[in-house]
Formats: structure tokens, sequence, C-alpha cells
């Protein structure tokens, strides 16, 4: 096959940290290789410089046999290099077909847009792709995740993309929106698209790929066909060291009934729905999107105010009017999306761990004690292994799996009583996913009351000692015990009885 892309000894340093080492690999024409890696690996670097976004400090590319230095992700995209990111960019109020081509719209002889033209190459390019034509009339903010998601390809692959980079594509996806991007990534390949693609999912391996590359520390750790693919050993790999990705907890102990709801009702999300959560306890809680898991959440955090039902913190009547009442009664809340939930992207990495616990920092005359502030944060950082240069880093610069310890630390730095987790291992690698997980069962047994909220099922049966299932905004089942299997939570989520 045609090489299309050649890197060779790419490095690339920021300040005293070395991000990417002599890294080197090829891509073919039609081939699909798989990008791993744990969080802080590389990964997002190397994509970013064959993307334009950043200039290598040594090394080369060639694309398609000629030079390829980008000088910004414009050059990069008439080059032919095409990249979707993790995180969707849209504009939501537009069209499917105006997003596909904003800023290229065909033109007419008096330079306006050609509607007609643009609406004849769009239904073309969704035949291509097996795409239903008659998305291309709504608007972008009315499709789901995964359309959503199969637009911004079909946009990426309409520019004569050579090379397709797919970041995590499939983080957001269900079981089912997976397998259906999985058919448009092979028939890109079919017609000698070049792929790579990032992902975190052994699983999908034999579905999207030819060939893997590992990146550990920035380095090249291993290059082998999917046919290869044992798991232990891309774990080892991706670590460097034997991983054990299993789960250590002690049988739960649970205490007394820290939180209680009962028959709670938000119009359009909610109907007639309670839990009870007690200390040392982690309970889980499964459905399918849109089935009313995170909106659960946010009416306990003082988020959705109910319109019915009642809830109580231990025996005590509890009906928070804002998150902040929520944190005044010990709860903690770590939203499903940290870039427009969490983080505070304009601060560094120890302002993002400590600012709820700005009012105890303050001290005379209002002024932060700086001092304490690192000291706090600086055991966190070491607590939660997170790989930061200095304290002083952007918590933007750190890899998505290191942003979401800060977040993790943030939550328990205020020591709750109860602790709810919106997908918290969601697009992060094997290893920081054990190490979150681990961290949470610790908490609990430590007298903690958490709420898992998690759409990866064998991660909630690893950590949940009880797990609530929930379908269409009503809670559909409790399990436990030897009740507790994958069979069980399937056949309730879906409402099929045995």
């Amino acid at each position: 096959m045609r090489t299309i892309l050649s890197v060779t000894g790419l490095s690339k340093s920021f300040g005293a940290t070395a991000a990417l080492t002599d890294v080197g690999f090829t891509l073919a024409a039609g081939e699909r290789l798989a990008l791993l890696g744990e969080n802080g690996a590389g990964k997002s670097t190397l994509i970013k410089l064959i993307a334009g976004v950043h200039r290598p400090d040594a090394g080369e590319m060639t694309l398609d046999g000629e030079p390829h230095r980008p000088a910004s992700p414009g050059a990069a995209l008439a080059a032919g290099v095409s990249v979707v990111y993790q995180e969707p960019s849209f504009f939501p109020r537009l069209s499917v077909l105006e997003n596909l081509f904003v800023g290229r719209e065909p033109r007419d002889r008096l330079t306006q847009v050609d509607w007609g033209e643009m609406r004849t190459r769009g239904v073309e390019l969704f035949g291509r792709l097996g795409l239903p034509v008659e998305l291309l009339n709504r608007r972008m903010d009315a499709l789901s995740l995964a359309e959503q998601q199969l637009a911004l390809i079909a946009r990426a692959v309409d520019v004569d993309a050579k090379v397709l980079i797919l970041d995590e594509p499939t983080s957001i996806l269900t079981d089912a929106e997976a397998r259906r991007l999985f058919r448009v990534v092979q028939r890109l390949s079919e017609a000698g698209v070049a792929i790579l693609y990032i992902t975190h999912r052994f699983e999908e391996l034999e579905h999207v790929a030819d060939r893997f590359i590992v990146l550990k520390d920035g380095r090249l750790a291993g290059d082998l066909p999917a046919a290869a693919a044992d798991h232990d050993r891309i774990l080892e790999m991706m670590s460097g060291r034997p991983v054990n990705a299993t789960i250590s907890r002690s049988v739960a102990d649970p205490g007394a009934v820290v939180l209680e709801a009962d028959g709670i009702t938000v119009p359009g999300s909610l109907s007639g729905v309670g839990l009870t959560v007690r200390e040392s306890e982690v309970v889980g809680l499964y459905g399918l999107v849109g089935a009313g898991r995170t909106e659960l959440a946010l009416t306990v955090f003082g988020m959705l105010r109910p319109t019915a039902g009642s809830m109580r913190v231990r025996g005590e009547p509890y009906a928070p009017k804002s998150p902040r009442d929520a944190m005044a009664r010990g709860i903690a809340y770590l939203p499903e999306d940290r870039k427009t939930q969490g983080l505070f992207p304009g601060m560094d990495t120890m302002s993002n761990l400590t600012a709820v616990l700005l009012p105890a920092l303050l001290g005379r005359f209002g002024v932060i004690r700086r001092a304490k502030e690192r000291e706090l944060a600086s055991t966190w950082v070491r607590s939660l292994r997170i790989k930061a240069p200095t304290l002083d880093f952007p918590v933007t610069g750190l890899s998505g799996g290191h942003q979401q310890k800060v977040l993790f630390a943030r939550q328990l730095v205020t020591g709750p009583e109860i602790l709810i987790l919106d997908e918290p291992t969601r697009g992060i690698d094997v290893a920081t996913k054990t190490d979150i997980q681990q961290r949470l069962v610790e908490v609990a047994r430590e007298g903690t009351a958490v709420l898992v909220i998690s759409s990866d099922l064998p991660e909630l049966l690893a950590v949940s000692d009880r797990v609530y299932v929930m379908r269409e905004g009503r809670m559909a089942a409790e399990l436990h015990g030897d009740d507790l299997t994958e069979d069980a939570v399937l056949r309730a989520t879906m409402g099929v009885n045995r």
C-alpha cells in the first residue's frame, strides 16, 4: 500500500516538559491505525503536530510523499489532514447542511450561496457514507450525539481528506451508535482514506484497526498488528509495568442512611423516583441516555427543583434551593462534562483544585493564604498522582485524565458526607480509570456515602455494592448481592422480564 503519512523522529517540549520524544510511524492509504496510550502519554500532542496546531521541535513528516510542515490547522486541512476531536465543535443553531459547508459554501456567479449546489453535494456526501439524507435539514442541536459525530466526520472527509484523525469518537456513544460509526470508518477506509483512530477501548480494536501503536511518556512503546492486540500486553506497554485492572475492595458494611429520596418528580425528567445511600456504601446508577440519571443527581445537588417528593439527609428534611445549599449539607458533585461544567479553563491546576475551599483559605483582610493553599494542593496532587509540571501549570495543559483527577480532588478536598460522581471515568485511559475507581471505593469504606453514575456497566458492577436502574425517568430496579448481574441490569434497562 502507498504510504500517505510518514512521521520520523518527531519531538516536542513545552518548557521543561518533554511531551514527545523521537516518535516515528507510517500510515498507508486505506489503513486504519489505532493510537493507544495512558492520559499524558503524548497522544494529543502528536495529533496537534500532524494537524498544524503546534510545530515540532525536531523530526520530519511527509504527506503523500511531500514534506508536511503545516503552519496552522488551516494549512494542514488544505493539505488533506482532517481531525474530528473528542468534544464535538459545531454551530448548534445551524442545519446539518450549513455545518457541513460553513466557511466554504459553493457560490453562484453573483457570489451568493448556491443552495442547490450545496444540497446536491450534501446528498451525495451522505449517500457515499451511508448516512440518512433527511438529517441534512435538521438543526445540529436537534441531533443525537452519535448523529452529530457522524455529521462532523462527513464534514471532515468532504475536503478531500487523505488522513482522517478521529479522537475518541465513541466516548459519548452507546454501543449501537458506535457500531454505526464503525461502518462509516470501514467505508472511508475502503475508499482509500488513511485513518488514525485514538481510543481507550480495547474492545474496539478489532472493529477499527488493522494495526496499533502505543505511546508511553511521549515515546513509541509498541507498533503491532491488531491481531496481536492482547489486552495484558497493551496495558504493560502503556504503563511500563504489569497492570492489575481489578479493583481491590473490602466487603461493604453499610452504616446509617445518609441520603434518602422519595417520590421525586421533575416534569419531563423524573417521575416518583426514590433511592437511599448509606455510609460506607457505593451505590451505582445505570440507565440509557435520557433515563433521568443526571437529572436525579442535579436534583440532589440543588440545580433542579422537584415539584413533588421529598429528600432527607441523615433523617433531616432536605430541600436545596441551590448548589450552595447542597454543599453546606456536605454534598459534593462531579459533573459529567469536565470541559463545560467542571474546569475553570483560565486558571491553573492549583486554583482549580482548591476553588471550593476559598472561604476557608482566606486570612486577615480577605487575602488568600497562598502557602496554605499550595500545601493543600500539593498533598492532593501527590495523593491522586496528578501529572502536572507545577501547581501553576494551566489546567487545560494537562491530559484529559489528569484534568479529571483535578476535579475529583476538588470534590474530595471538602471531606463530603455524600459524594456524587457523574461519568467519572469517561474518556480516560485504563490505568487512570483504575486509580479513580480504587480511590472512590476507598473513600466509601472510610465512611462517605457514594453515588456513581456510569454508562460503563462493567465499571459500575466492579465498584458498586448496590445498583439502581433507571428507565424513562423512573426507577426500574434495585439490585444487590447475587441479583446484581450484567444480565439483570440490562433486562431492567430495556424493560424485559425473565
